[in-house]
């Protein structure tokens, strides 16, 4: 089937998202399509896991089809994971900070819309790979669409510098690199000592050993918006450019297109009735009065094109979370935390401040 869907929020752009007929794909077509290679023994094993969640696919879709979501699911290069492989790709916890929280003064009503894409802000999609990297590629995107918007010009930077460099002694979102960490310990390095560009040090997709590179981009320093206050992050998307976020994104694996739905207030596919938790950062880059625009981190041939459009129908709710230690991995953990909006997209939002070109010293 065919569906008309907004695919921009900078006005009313039409584009034909299509739903995918699964009723003879199967396993070896899957592994055909996606370049995947397994011995005999891990083969049974991923035929297992694809087959539960082709199930998962087409039940949704027929719902869907029915009417019931304003969203549809897809085959990706995850739909063979295990939760424990998917999981490590989110690998962003939000992380208590006593880091002042600012709000924006408005001058007058913020535009209905805004997409930075269209603005020449936003780099092409990235892939982070297996490694649980995410909080390094959203503040690495981040830190390149300030600089674009200050300076005019826009880079290609460097995630691996921070998969590398970053400290995290008190193992905030995890213990650093591939394992984990924070988008704001991110902005201090980039603050301290510069990001470099992608071209001087390529991803790797995996941890190595920080040595010296050449600093492309700084920041002053990073400012965090507003808990839970749509409008107040919707001032800084306006104003200052996309944004650095963190969500609760284990719903997330299967979304092909089509405003999303069923973070909050009860998931709609069986693997996303666990408890959600913070644990995903990626770049806010625009809104409509509908929906959040968001860049993912998992390649631009999952979702509408790397993106996913979240549902702004619960930007006036809030949600407990009553287990915060599962996605809040720094000391010392909070019994309990409320988080707003869908997949808890308004809760822990950021942006560096006063990007401009580095001198080009040899950083250690």
């Amino acid at each position: 089937m065919l569906r008309s869907i907004l695919a921009f929020a900078g006005g009313v752009v039409a584009v034909e998202a299509q739903v995918r007929d699964y009723s003879s794909y199967n396993f070896e077509a899957y592994v055909k399509e996606f370049g995947k290679n397994y011995d005999e023994e891990e083969s049974k094993h991923r035929q297992s896991l694809f087959e539960t969640n082709l199930a998962e696919i087409k039940a949704h879709n027929e719902e869907y089809n029915d009417g019931k979501h304003t969203w549809f699911a897809s085959v990706n290069h995850l739909t063979d994971y295990t939760p424990e492989e998917f999981g490590k790709l989110r690998a962003t916890h939000y992380s208590p900070s006593s880091h002042p929280i600012a709000a924006l003064e408005s001058t007058g009503p913020n535009p209905e819309s805004i997409d930075w894409r269209e603005k020449n802000a936003v780099t092409p999609v990235k892939n982070q790979g297996g490694c649980g990297s995410c909080w390094a590629f959203s503040a690495t995107e981040t830190v390149e669409s300030a600089y674009a918007i200050a300076s005019g010009k826009l880079l290609e930077l460097a995630p691996q510098t921070y998969v590398n460099c970053v400290k995290n002694p008190n193992k905030c979102g995890g213990t650093g690199g591939c394992q984990g960490a924070t988008m704001e310990l991110a902005f201090n390095l980039t603050r301290d000592s510069g990001i470099a560009l992608e071209s001087d040090l390529p991803y790797a997709g995996h941890n190595e050993k920080c040595s010296s590179y050449k600093a492309a981009v700084k920041v002053t320093g990073y400012v965090k918006n507003p808990v839970n206050d749509a409008k107040a992050l919707e001032t800084a998307v306006a104003t200052k450019g996309p944004q650095a976020i963190t969500v609760a994104a284990n719903p997330w694996m299967s979304y092909g297109g089509g405003i999303f739905h069923g973070c909050s207030g009860g998931f709609h596919l069986p693997w996303s009735k666990k408890q959600a938790v913070l644990d995903h950062g990626v770049q806010l880059v625009g809104y409509s009065k509908d929906y959040w625009i968001v860049r993912n981190s998992w390649g631009s041939g999952w979702g509408e094109k790397g993106y996913i459009r979240i549902s702004r129908a619960k930007d006036a709710e809030t949600f407990p979370d009553n287990n915060p230690s599962g996605g809040v991995a720094c000391y010392p953990y909070p019994k309990k935390q409320t988080v707003g909006g869908e997949c808890g997209i308004l809760f822990d939002t950021s942006y560096p401040t006063g990007a401009t070109a580095a001198d080009g010293n040899i950083v250690v």
